[in-house]
């Protein structure tokens, strides 16, 4: 009896490299799968979070340099898709929230700071003290450190004090430098649509203490959590504490 022999399997192999076939087969393999790829990620980016590095100190102690972040594009706005721009005001940045938002001095370079004040409010800064409508913000001085022993060599742990600080129910940790004097401000008042904003590193973030307000319309997002923290002066270069850490 005669059988048949089985018949191979056919594979899907690429057309001849140069060939109508082969480019062809290469827009529909690659260029649009990649297309959709990097669309989807652009979305992702613009509409719901965006992952930032941060290159500066101004954020000592709640944001490290060298820290990674996702910032939550919808706490504010809802984005038109792939732009900044704001397709529906969702509400107002708060008081003691991070904040990213667009340099108003430059548009085109993102700042990260935290809200101190809103429209409306009076501010001053006397003797690194924060007041808010007549009232100083609460400081509660920390005498545990080790959450700044790894600032070297930029920063010197011995020559800083940290404090809590409360702000319309928000806590969080601000640096002070005892060598440096502090940044003052004259009672000021806010007109609408204007945020005051400063760095958790008071004496070394550049803020609305020198380049003035921020914009309603500046806001890009609110700082969510820390994804990946990376130290390049002490082993094992990575915070492992840090990873994943929520940001307040």
């Amino acid at each position: 009896m005669n059988e048949k022999s089985p018949k191979k399997p056919k594979h899907n192999r690429a057309p001849k490299f140069g060939s109508k076939e082969w480019m062809h087969w290469f827009f529909k393999e690659w260029v649009v799968t990649l297309g959709v790829a990097f669309l989807v990620a652009a979305l992702f980016r613009t509409t719901i979070a965006s992952p930032r590095h941060i290159p500066t100190g101004s954020m000592i102690p709640t944001i490290k340099i060298g820290e990674f972040i996702f910032v939550n594009m919808m706490a504010f706005d809802w984005h038109i898709p792939l732009t900044r721009k704001s397709m529906v005001d969702r509400k107002d940045p708060e008081k003691g929230e991070i904040v990213v938002f667009e340099y108003p001095v430059d548009p085109t370079v993102d700042y990260i700071k935290r809200v101190v004040a809103t429209p409306g409010d009076t501010v001053e800064v006397v003797g690194k003290r924060v007041i808010i409508n007549g009232t100083p913000l609460p400081l509660e001085e920390v005498t545990d450190k080790s959450l700044i022993e790894d600032l070297t060599p930029k920063y010197d742990p011995e020559r800083m004090s940290l404090y809590h600080e409360t702000n319309n129910g928000h806590t969080y940790t601000v640096v002070h430098m005892n060598e440096r004097p502090g940044k003052e401000l004259p009672l000021i008042t806010l007109p609408e649509g204007m945020f005051f904003v400063m760095g958790d590193n008071r004496d070394d973030s550049q803020d609305s203490r020198y380049w003035g307000f921020v914009p309603r319309e500046n806001f890009l997002g609110r700082g969510s959590f820390i994804w990946f923290s990376f130290d390049k002066n002490h082993l094992p270069f990575i915070r492992f504490e840090r990873l994943f850490t929520n940001l307040y």
